[in-house]
C-alpha cells in the first residue's frame, strides 16, 4: 500500500515536471498548476519516504544563508511589511522549492532526458511562433502581435509580454542548443537538426532586437569556446546569420546605442535610484519585495519600475551579505559543473552551465529573477545542473 502511494506521488512530480517545463514559455496559468502538482508530488513522496540526504551539498549552504539574510531584511520593510512577507514566501521560497523538486526528480537518467526532450519540444514550438510572429505578424501560441521599441521597430515577443523577456529565454535556449551541437549525436538528434534549430533561435534572438540578450549571447557563446576547447568551426552558418544581419543598418544602430547614455536613459536612472537605496541601507537592505514600493521616493517624476539590474535590486532589497551569498551559490556551482565537465565531457552538462550563464549576464540588465516565467527557468537550470552533478557521480 505504501509503496503504490508513493509510486503514485512519484508519477504526480514527475509529469508535473514535464508540464511544468513544456508550458514555462507559454502560459503562466498553466505553469503555476504544475508547480503546484509538483509539489504535492515531492511532498507526498518525502512524507512516505524522508529522502532529503542529497541537500547536504556544501553551495546549498550559500544558499541557506542568501536565504537568511533576505528575511532579515524584514527589519526594514516598515509599513510594506506584507509585501516583503508575500515576496519572501510567495516567491522565493516557491523557486527555493522548485530548484529542490527538480534535482529530486530528474536524478534518475531516464527521467533527465526526458526533460531535456521536453524542453527543447517546448522551445522549438516558442521559436516557431516567434518567427510566425515576424513573418505573419502574430504568433500562434499565443495569438500575440509583434512589440515595438520605442513606438517604432517591430520586435519579436513570440509568446512573450515583452522582446526582452524573450531575448532572456532565447539566449537560455540557444547556449544549450550550442553546446550539444559541439558534441556528436547526443541522444541521437541529427546534427541537421539541431544545426538549424540553433540558426532560427538565432534569428529569433536577433529580431527582439534586445541588446542585454545579444550581449548575454555573445558571453555564452565565449564561455562554451572556453570551457569546451572544441572547433566552433561546426557554428560558422550560425555565426554567418549574425554577421549578415548585422550588416543592415537597423541592427547595428540597435546595437550601438547601448554605448550611448541617451539610449539607455531610463534605465540608468533605475540604476542610480537602487544605488541610492544601497547608500542608505547598505546592510539589510529595505527589506525584501519592497523596490518599486520605495521607488518613487527617490525618483518621483517616474513610473515605478524595477531596477532592471538583478543584482543591484537584491542588494538594494536585502543587503550586501544577501547579494554575497547569492553570488557565491552562483558560482559554486558553476565552479563544480566545469570541474566535472573537464573529467566527464558531458556536453548535456556544459549546456545547463552555458545557459546559466547567459541568464545570469541578462540578468544585469533585466528583472529576468523577478519574472515569473524567467525566474523559474532559472531555479529549474540550477535543479537540473545539481541532478546532472549526481547522476554524473552516481
Amino acid at each position: 500500500m505504501k509503496d503504490r502511494a508513493y509510486n503514485f506521488f512519484k508519477y504526480i512530480g514527475e509529469y508535473s515536471l514535464y508540464g511544468l517545463i513544456f508550458f514555462l514559455p507559454i502560459s503562466n496559468a498553466l505553469l503555476e498548476i504544475f508547480v503546484i502538482l509538483a509539489l504535492i508530488g515531492f511532498a507526498g513522496r518525502k512524507i512516505i519516504k524522508a529522502d532529503f540526504g542529497y541537500l547536504k551539498f556544501w553551495p546549498n549552504i550559500c544558499l541557506i544563508f542568501f536565504m537568511l539574510f533576505s528575511a532579515f531584511s524584514l527589519f526594514n520593510s516598515g509599513a510594506y511589511l506584507n509585501k516583503s512577507l508575500n515576496a519572501l514566501f510567495g516567491k522565493w521560497f516557491q523557486y527555493l522549492s522548485i530548484y529542490i523538486v527538480v534535482q529530486d526528480v530528474a536524478y534518475d537518467k531516464k527521467i533527465f532526458k526526458r526533460v531535456v526532450s521536453v524542453f527543447l519540444l517546448s522551445a522549438t514550438l516558442v521559436v516557431l511562433s516567434g518567427l510566425s510572429q515576424y513573418f505573419l505578424g502574430v504568433e500562434f501560441l499565443r495569438n500575440r502581435s509583434m512589440g515595438y521599441i520605442d513606438g517604432k521597430t517591430d520586435a519579436v515577443t513570440s509568446t512573450f509580454t515583452h522582446y526582452n523577456n524573450f531575448g532572456g529565454y532565447i539566449v537560455v535556449i540557444l547556449s544549450v542548443a550550442s553546446a550539444l551541437f559541439l558534441s556528436s549525436n547526443y541522444f541521437r538528434v541529427s546534427e541537421i537538426s539541431l544545426l538549424i534549430f540553433t540558426i532560427f533561435s538565432t534569428a529569433t534572438l536577433i529580431l527582439t532586437f534586445s541588446r542585454g540578450s545579444w550581449l548575454a549571447a555573445i558571453a555564452s557563446f565565449i564561455f562554451v569556446s572556453i570551457i569546451s576547447k572544441r572547433n566552433l568551426k561546426r557554428l560558422i552558418p550560425v555565426f554567418l546569420l549574425i554577421f549578415i544581419m548585422f550588416l543592415l543598418p537597423l541592427f547595428h544602430d540597435r546595437f550601438f546605442l547601448i554605448f550611448e547614455t541617451s539610449g539607455d536613459r531610463d534605465r540608468l536612472l533605475y540604476w542610480k535610484a537602487a544605488i541610492k537605496m544601497i547608500q542608505e541601507h547598505p546592510l539589510l537592505g529595505t527589506g525584501v519585495g519592497t523596490f518599486m514600493a520605495n521607488f518613487s521616493k527617490y525618483l518621483p517624476n517616474l513610473y515605478p519600475a524595477y531596477a532592471h539590474n538583478c543584482y543591484l535590486q537584491i542588494f538594494a532589497e536585502t543587503g550586501v551579505f544577501s547579494l554575497l551569498a547569492f553570488v557565491a551559490f552562483v558560482a559554486s556551482f558553476i565552479y563544480l559543473g566545469i570541474k566535472k565537465f573537464i573529467v566527464s565531457k558531458d556536453y548535456l552538462l556544459l549546456g545547463l552551465l552555458t545557459g546559466v550563464v547567459g541568464f545570469l549576464v541578462h540578468s544585469f540588465f533585466d528583472t529576468d529573477l523577478y519574472s515569473l516565467s524567467l525566474a523559474i527557468l532559472f531555479w529549474v537550470l540550477v535543479g537540473l545542473i545539481f541532478a546532472r552533478l549526481r547522476v554524473t557521480n552516481k
